[in-house]
């Protein structure tokens, strides 16, 4: 179950990137939206890609924080984005990301709770951590205290975050991924039941997990919450 679990981190290098002008993302997978400046009561400025645009959202959105949502072009090109969903907070902060291979931590052979929680206490112990890492690390040993492997990692300049915990039988997982937003479900010996945010990530993880998993469901689920954010604990996020 721990190979499968890494199957699922690593599902972000199934992804091909397809350009749209200067939009740099796949129209056909959700996306991010960065909120830069809100303009009036229903206007925003926002960065999706590469390119920055104005436009309206029925949905209040908060300067600085990220969102995930819909994108489609119509006519005249212009840009629709639809079904905006908050990232959590600790998916928004990119120098919270270990740039550390996934194969490290989750090894089918050797992984166990107690080892991982030994290698975040012997790690945090070093004086040559960066201020970044430390906090990373911080929330990864807080994360323990509630049962939950919390693992934000970069890999190829594009953030992955997976969370699981142990059930009866198996796991819960959380994962979370720039160009796919939120999955979550449960991996038992029978298989994988899969949750996802968006129809265009449904579509996709029911081509990618046909070809080397056990799928027993998958489901649209209005919203996806992680195991473990930063809402939960009183760190300063901003350092």
């Amino acid at each position: 179950m721990i190979q499968t679990l890494q199957k699922l981190a690593g599902i972000h290098t199934h992804l091909t990137q397809t350009h749209t002008n200067d939009v740099n993302f796949n129209a056909n997978l959700p996306i991010n939206v960065e909120v830069i400046k809100q303009l009036d009561a229903m206007r925003y400025r926002l960065k999706v890609g590469r390119k920055e645009l104005s436009t309206k959202s029925h949905k209040a959105l908060r300067e600085g924080e990220n969102y995930w949502g819909d994108f489609s072009q119509g006519k005249g090109g212009i840009l629709t984005l639809s079904h905006l969903y908050k990232q959590p907070l600790l998916f928004q902060k990119h120098p919270y990301f270990l740039e550390i291979p996934l194969h490290e931590v989750l090894n089918p052979k050797t992984f166990s709770m107690q080892a991982f929680k030994t290698l975040l206490i012997h790690t945090l112990s070093s004086e040559a951590l960066s201020k970044e890492a430390f906090n990373a690390l911080s929330y990864m040993l807080l994360a323990l205290n509630k049962e939950v492997i919390h693992l934000p990692l970069r890999d190829s300049g594009k953030r992955t975050l997976l969370q699981f915990k142990a059930q009866e039988n198996g796991y819960r997982f959380y994962a979370a991924f720039e160009n796919l937003g939120p999955i979550e479900g449960t991996i038992t010996p029978s298989g994988i039941v899969l949750s996802a945010l968006y129809e265009k990530s449904l579509y996709f993880l029911d081509k990618v997990f046909s070809k080397f998993d056990k799928i027993e469901s998958i489901t649209l689920r209005r919203d996806i919450a992680p195991l473990f954010d930063a809402t939960e604990l009183s760190l300063d996020l901003k350092g």
